[in-house]
């Protein structure tokens, strides 16, 4: 059988057919903003971060990328260390003056108040030559020959003592050094430790007032006490206060023996007490007033050092 053809379909009028918008003419105005739209809608919208990431990716791609290197501390031996003051400044002090001055007395009173140890070179031969040390020894034989004891003996004797731990904050020497050879030696073995003379007292006074203070000196045979026939006597004239015992006048401590230790101290230390005035170090004190004078003018230098 033959299939039956479907029936065409009718066409709508003409008048009532749509008109397609004719498009419009294109001007010069309109291709940039044609173009730029085109663009935005080809471009993603970029974030701040994205727009990092592939430049970032950019540099570096195909390159070595140097890291900052580690932060070492130096070792111990290259390390500039500043140096610090010590806490607690040494006081040094030299004590000057002929015999019979008075400076052992001044010197043993400010150790006291200052609880320094007060060194005395006298105290320090009798104390090794008691218990009979190798430097006592050697300074004994000296001593009974009548001689001098050598300057290294004498340095070695106060080296020693200074090793002792009541040396840490400072001390005081009484009569030591007498010549300019213990000066330059007893620099040495100061600055070994570390330290330095911060000053020397010079007790002056006129001979005739030290040949009155010495020459006028009694001794106790037994127990060594000490009067004075004018500034200190005893109670009963030859006997001692103290014990009872015999007062006598030493044989060195006669009139015409203290005169001549009087040259021999100005020729020996003389030059000594020379050379610590031009170093600055030298303070003089008046030696002919009282005891608590004395050590009043003597405390207000110690105290300025």
């Amino acid at each position: 059988m033959a299939k039956k053809k479907a029936p065409k379909r009718a066409r709508k009028p003409a008048g009532k057919q749509r008109k397609r918008p004719q498009p419009k003419a294109r001007t010069a105005k309109s291709k940039p903003r044609r173009a730029a739209a085109k663009i935005a809608r080809k471009t993603p919208p970029r974030t701040k971060r994205a727009a990092k990431k592939p430049a970032r990716k950019a540099a570096t791609k195909g390159k070595r990328v140097l890291k900052p290197a580690p932060r070492k501390t130096l070792p111990p031996a290259t390390r500039v260390i500043a140096q610090r003051e010590p806490a607690v400044k040494k006081l040094v002090l030299v004590f000057l003056g002929p015999p019979g001055v008075g400076k052992g007395t001044q010197a043993a009173k400010l150790a006291q108040a200052l609880k320094l140890p007060h060194i005395s070179t006298g105290d320090l031969f009798r104390d090794h030559m008691k218990r009979e040390t190798p430097l006592g020894l050697k300074a004994k034989e000296f001593v009974n020959a009548g001689k001098l004891v050598p300057d290294e003996v004498t340095v070695g004797l106060v080296e020693d003592r200074l090793q002792r731990g009541d040396c840490g904050q400072g001390f005081i020497f009484d009569g030591f050094p007498r010549t300019v050879g213990q000066d330059v030696e007893l620099g040495k073995v100061l600055q070994r430790r570390g330290e330095q003379i911060a000053a020397a007292l010079y007790f002056a006074a006129p001979d005739a007032v030290i040949v009155e203070r010495i020459s006028g000196r009694r001794t106790c045979r037994q127990c060594g006490a000490i009067s004075h026939v004018k500034f200190n006597p005893t109670r009963v004239e030859g006997k001692c206060d103290l014990c009872g015992g015999e007062t006598y006048q030493r044989s060195d401590d006669a009139a015409d023996k203290v005169s001549k230790r009087l040259e021999e101290y100005a020729a020996n230390t003389g030059p000594l007490v020379e050379r610590y005035r031009s170093q600055g170090l030298l303070r003089e004190i008046d030696a002919t007033k009282g005891v608590d004078e004395i050590f009043a003018v003597m405390s207000a230098v110690v105290t300025r050092l």
